[in-house]
């Protein structure tokens, strides 16, 4: 059998588009349009830079209208027209993987394909944890600094068995999806940990809708696409897990990709195996991932990229919109 070695195969342009397309399918939280591209952010770091800011409009309003009359002297007051602003804090990446591993994987009749698609599902899933993360700073943020008027929590530590009333069940999720009152129309898919879905299949609560192709089924509760991903929270207290499940919009999340001078790169480790030679391949990403109506503070940021553990602090989140208008809810139950 011959051998495929990878710099026989290696094209920097081919696995990055490759490894990038790869990454965009295997996203989740894509392909359900919770998380799209956007364009006033792309155009922002389009510019060069790891930090940007967004200005917006905020809504009119809804103030009762002026009466008219023949008063000449009676003049109407013009309300004000405000605006926000919303930081955001480029991630740059990289990892890398040994061709000596990678090489046991290939695909004859597509290696370069087997390896970008193992790159990209890489990079699907910590885009994935990254957007999980920030929400629960955005949760953090908001239990701290808004009175929890985005959170339905029914779960508890207490002793004894788990009742119905702290599981998940419609009435949990239609009241955390009543936080957006009259707006709760955008919330379009529900993410929970895979405990809290089993559940849901074992009381035949999912329904499958197939796609519009008719070759997937997507799993749905209450009319939701379901995201069940195990990063999702778990916490194990004292007498009880606690899992926090997120309701999603479309669009409720922006994404946008920073420059990059080499995407990928292969180096060549000629001593290692005693002579016989290695190649690593090198992978590297600068990657946007916002919620929108919300700002990054970035107040306790050590380095040049906020880390999963910086994502999920509270101090580096705060609300920008009116709750109303932001496509996000959370809710806490027991299993």
């Amino acid at each position: 059998m011959a051998t495929v070695q990878l710099a026989d195969i290696y094209n920097p342009l081919t696995f990055a588009r490759r490894s990038q397309e790869a990454q965009i399918e295997l996203n989740k939280f894509i392909n359900s349009g919770v998380m799209v591209a956007d364009a006033e952010l792309q155009n922002q770091i389009g510019a060069g830079g790891n930090i940007g800011e967004l200005t917006n409009f905020n809504p009119l309003g809804t103030p009762e209208p002026n009466y008219s009359n023949d008063d000449p002297d009676d003049t109407s007051t013009p309300n004000k027209v405000t605006t926000n602003k919303m930081r955001f804090r480029l991630a740059s990446q990289n990892q890398s993987w040994s061709t000596m591993d990678l090489s046991r994987e290939l695909a004859l009749e597509d290696p370069v394909g087997a390896i970008t698609s193992r790159i990209g599902q890489y990079w699907a899933t910590i885009n994935e944890r990254r957007l999980i993360r920030s929400s629960l700073g955005v949760l953090a943020d908001n239990v701290a600094n808004d009175a929890g008027d985005m959170v339905i929590s029914v779960a508890t530590d207490a002793s004894g068995a788990v009742t119905d009333a702290e599981r998940i069940s419609s009435d949990v999720v239609l009241n955390a999806k009543q936080t957006m009152g009259d707006h709760a129309g955008a919330l379009t898919a529900i993410a929970m940990h895979s405990a809290i879905y089993t559940r849901l299949q074992k009381q035949n609560l999912i329904e499958y809708v197939p796609t519009s192709d008719g070759k997937v089924l997507i799993p749905t509760y209450l009319g939701y696409t379901v995201l069940y991903d195990d990063s999702l929270p778990a916490v194990v207290g004292t007498n009880r897990i606690t899992y926090t499940c997120v309701l999603y919009g479309s669009g409720a999340w922006g994404m946008a990709n920073g420059k990059t001078e080499s995407p990928s790169a292969i180096d060549r480790k000629e001593e290692s195996g005693n002579g016989g030679g290695q190649s690593i391949i090198y992978s590297r990403r600068s990657d946007l991932i916002h919620p929108m109506g919300f700002d990054f503070t970035s107040n306790s940021v050590a380095g040049q990229s906020a880390t999963f553990a910086e994502l999920q602090t509270a101090g580096n989140w705060d609300r920008a919109w009116n709750r109303k208008h932001i496509p996000m809810a959370f809710l806490q139950v027991n299993d």
